[in-house]
């Protein structure tokens, strides 16, 4: 069975339930974040977490720079829908944006040298995501769902 959450903040959003042994409807959750040995109690800056199990298979955008200076768009213009990941594989900082073209700076997040950028799953980005590196050839590993 599945539960639809929505607040003002959002659009309608799946979380997987099952029924606890009374019976009860209750989502499908990950252990609380243990910080010293304490669980971390659920709150507005700490909230519930859950597995997104309405999630898609990930497909691969993995590449390269095509022209360096340049933006070019992921996913072949695929907005993802659950969410998405950058790796960078390459030896100079790669840019990302879902907001607009990469760049240096602005709204980009810039991706050091071996680093991965992993949305929250259920995340859908407000654009098509873009990658911008400074060198063509600069070889990157993504992955939408």
């Amino acid at each position: 069975m599945t539960l639809l959450v929505k607040d003002a903040n959002t659009t309608t959003q799946s979380i997987a339930t099952q029924a606890d042994v009374a019976g009860n409807l209750v989502p499908v959750h990950t252990p609380a974040a243990v910080i010293a040995g304490i669980a971390t109690p659920v709150g507005a800056t700490a909230p519930l977490p859950v597995i997104n199990t309405a999630g898609t298979a990930a497909l691969d955008g993995s590449g390269t720079v095509v022209t360096g200076g340049i933006a070019q768009t992921l996913f072949a213009g695929t907005v993802p829908v659950n969410g998405y990941l950058v790796a960078n594989n390459s030896s100079a900082i790669l840019y990302i944006s879902d907001v607009g073209p990469a760049n240096v700076g602005g709204t980009s997040i810039a991706i050091g040298s071996g680093a991965v950028f992993v949305t929250p799953s259920g995340y859908k980005p407000p654009g098509a995501v873009s990658l911008y590196g400074s060198t063509t050839g600069q070889a990157f590993a993504a992955r939408r769902w």
